[in-house]
């Protein structure tokens, strides 16, 4: 399958898109250009947007953006989501439409109170404009739904996170209050598994390890042996399925788990 074969339709009724009934003045109020904000985004290398999903067009986007895709902001203005994911490459576009279901579906069954400290980060490769391929890391935040639970608006940070040593696996992470839930999805058979987050013990491991601690200097802090932070250390590389510490530790701070 190639980019331009793929159904943006079915992104639109997973999304609900049609029942929507946007407020365009509630817009206009969400995207007063920020000059302090568009510097820093420009500092680190990150775009921002707002996103309406009745239409799945962008109403605000600042930062980096032609830098860290190639397209230029009015590409995007001008084609919305659908111009975005058909540089998806197209596992993941696929997976896309997974992660889409799995989180209108987990979406569905949190309060209003929850909805507002609700965090969704994912991943996909792109094709730039350049025809370099790189892996986007996506964080969401939704700032408006409406009264059956559906989203109006939503804030998206995006970011390379191509040093991430991965291939063909993407990752969808909910992170609402002190829930953690973290899923792997398999881009060859499209299999979406809920992982098992890492305990308490291996969190503080894990902030230690990312501080260039030593097994030993965890040990003594944590009055444990050496041997028993090697153990919680290997354990969270395959808990992650992952290679090693240094994957271990960038995966972690990319999807704020540490």
């Amino acid at each position: 399958m190639s980019h331009d074969d793929y159904d943006f339709s079915l992104i639109r009724k997973i999304w609900h898109s049609d029942l929507l009934t946007p407020n365009r003045t509630e817009i206009e109020s969400l995207i007063h250009a920020n000059p302090l904000l568009h510097e820093t985004l420009l500092l680190q290398g990150m775009a921002l947007a707002i996103l309406d999903i009745s239409t799945f067009q962008y109403v605000g986007i600042w930062g980096d953006l032609e830098n860290l895709l190639g397209w230029s902001k009015e590409d995007y203005f001008k084609g919305g989501v659908a111009f975005y994911v058909s540089k998806f490459l197209p596992a993941d576009q696929l997976g896309f439409t997974i992660i889409s279901q799995t989180i209108t579906d987990y979406v569905g069954t949190l309060s209003p109170s929850e909805l507002k400290e609700l965090r969704v980060l994912y991943d996909y490769k792109i094709t730039r404009k350049d025809g370099r391929q790189v892996r986007i890391g996506q964080e969401s935040i939704i700032l408006k739904a409406d009264a059956e639970g559906r989203v109006v608006y939503m804030l998206a940070l995006v970011s390379d996170i191509s040093h991430l040593n991965k291939e063909g696996t993407q990752h969808l992470c909910f992170l609402s209050g002190t829930e953690k839930r973290l899923y792997a999805l398999d881009n060859t058979t499209n299999q979406c598994v809920q992982l098992e987050m890492l305990s308490k013990r291996e969190e503080q491991i894990a902030r230690l390890l990312s501080q260039n601690f030593t097994s030993e200097q965890i040990a003594e802090q944590l009055f444990i042996s050496p041997h028993t932070v090697n153990t919680h250390r290997q354990k969270m590389i395959r808990k992650m399925g992952l290679n090693n510490t240094t994957d271990l530790l960038n995966f972690l701070k990319v999807y704020r788990l540490i």
